[in-house]
């Protein structure tokens, strides 16, 4: 059970993941997300001095929980050969679908030094490990692991974003490949 101090943190940076989903992100300030998270600025400012370890902080929650919940989807599935890859994508496709978590903590993280990534790079290393490692030819987990981060990217900077049909395919091919 997460102490109050923990649960105060995680109210606040479930306050600012919704902010940003909702609003510009350029437009975040500590006000606001004091203001969503239903607390005081000081009350934010004990967590989270600086709009940078705001930052870093979110980026750090949204990486080790897409990294948990991929341990999760992988330990369900009943077959061993690919499971890492097919967890990989359904857990993309949902948050892709969903709320874009993963690209908020790309965009928080792009404002930020090198030496703040290191949460980020650890996750995609952790993850790029289990997708060439998943019992597949490795070169299908390099394809896949990389089609995915085009989608997000695409969509994070909306270059040219793929219509939900094609999306859709997409993923279902992908998925078709662990096999």
């Amino acid at each position: 059970m997460a102490t109050k101090s923990e649960a105060k943190r995680m109210l606040i940076l479930k306050a600012a993941t919704e902010w940003i989903v909702e609003h510009a992100f350029h437009n975040l300030t500590l006000e606001a997300v004091a203001k969503k998270a239903g607390i005081s600025k000081g009350g934010l400012l004990y967590h989270f001095p600086s709009k940078e370890d705001l930052l870093v902080g979110l980026t750090q929650s949204i990486f080790e929980e897409f990294t948990v919940l991929l341990d999760e989807k992988a330990e369900k599935d009943p077959i061993k050969k690919g499971k890492w890859s097919r967890a990989y994508i359904e857990l993309s496709r949902w948050d892709l679908e969903n709320n874009s978590k993963l690209n908020v903590a790309v965009m928080a993280q792009s404002l930020l030094n090198p030496e703040a990534s290191k949460t980020m790079v650890k996750s995609y290393e952790y993850t790029q490990d289990r997708l060439l490692n998943d019992g597949i030819d490795p070169v299908i987990g390099a394809i896949i692991r990389l089609t995915i981060d085009g989608l997000y990217y695409s969509q994070l900077l909306d270059i040219a974003p793929i219509e939900k049909e094609l999306k859709n395919e997409t993923f279902e091919k992908l998925y078709e490949m662990t096999k």
